[in-house]
């Protein structure tokens, strides 16, 4: 059981969810950069929120499925196509043998992502002609498309334009005129904009002194401010440590919302508190355990009246 990688995109990957503990040592974390997105992917096939699942950006990979699975695609809409029918996102759809996903043209977000149901084997930038074995037998097979009647709710705080951050070490260093300025002030995203960072352009911002700091940890959503005043948001590709003021830092609830803007989309960054941080990720991932909890038991009555094949 597998799929071929027909055609590659220009980033296209499959991605786990991160190497934890280890920055230490100099082993930067990795991993998925919408993490909400990609959870919702895993819960909507029946998987483990953490399975390793294929991220894709656009111009997009085009992949043939040889045998029959069920995927789910969560994030960008890229307006996928299997075959000749056109897919939604957000939902279980079970697949017949030799379908091909391509995707046509980008409408909104950076970068959608295809869950498996029991998993990929396999890890890293996809290759043309790649093979990729799933881990698992299929518990569902189909001989047409079906797209099962219910979809998750990926609007979790998605309306608002605002993106949180909360103070960074040195966050004082910020002259006051620039720290106004960073909190009221729209910022573009740069197109020079990649996994490992987000660079913004805005008008520079200025510090009250310039000495040098010594170099220390920084995460993913750090922000730094860089010599020319202007600023990086750090993203899951980022290095371990730096040596550059880190102002700011995006709370991890806002980070997904962050991680979908495209080169030339504005946001604005509004401070808020270690406290208020914290409950906003314990709600949205609440409501990721809730979306899990309400397909795995649609997928068991759909397994138990349909057997084994639809």
């Amino acid at each position: 059981m597998s799929l071929i990688v027909h055609k590659i995109g220009i980033l296209d990957t499959i991605q786990h969810f991160g190497i934890r503990g280890q920055q230490s040592k100099g082993i930067r974390p990795g991993g998925v950069m919408d993490l909400f997105s990609a959870s919702i992917a895993n819960a909507l096939v029946g998987n483990k929120l953490t399975e390793d699942v294929v991220e894709i950006h656009f111009p997009a990979c085009e992949i043939i499925f040889k045998k029959s699975c069920m995927i789910s695609l969560v994030g960008a809409d890229f307006t996928a196509k299997l075959n000749e029918k056109y897919l939604p996102l957000n939902r279980p759809i079970l697949i017949p043998d030799e379908s091909k996903l391509r995707f046509i043209a980008p409408k909104s977000g950076r970068i959608v992502y295809l869950a498996v149901q029991g998993g990929l084997a396999g890890q890293g930038q996809l290759e043309k002609s790649q093979e990729i074995d799933f881990k698992k037998k299929q518990k569902l097979t189909t001989d047409f498309i079906h797209i099962f009647p219910w979809s998750a709710d990926t609007t979790w705080r998605t309306d608002a334009p605002e993106i949180h951050v909360i103070q960074g070490r040195e966050w004082e260093r910020l002259k006051e005129e620039s720290q106004r300025q960073f909190c009221c002030k729209p910022v573009k995203i740069s197109n020079h904009s990649n996994r490992m960072g987000y660079r913004l352009q805005h008008k520079p911002f200025y510090t009250r002194t310039n000495e040098e700091i010594i170099s220390s940890a920084v995460n993913f959503g750090t922000i730094q401010l860089l010599p020319n005043g202007h600023t990086i948001v750090l993203m899951a590709d980022h290095q371990t440590t730096g040596g550059y003021p880190r102002i700011a830092h995006v709370i991890s609830a806002d980070l997904p919302k962050f991680a979908q803007k495209s080169p030339g989309d504005e946001v604005i960054f509004h401070l808020t508190d270690q406290e208020t941080a914290e409950k906003e990720w314990q709600a949205q991932q609440k409501h990721i355990k809730q979306i899990q909890n309400i397909s795995q038991l649609k997928l068991n009555e759909s397994f138990e009246k349909n057997s084994h094949k639809l």
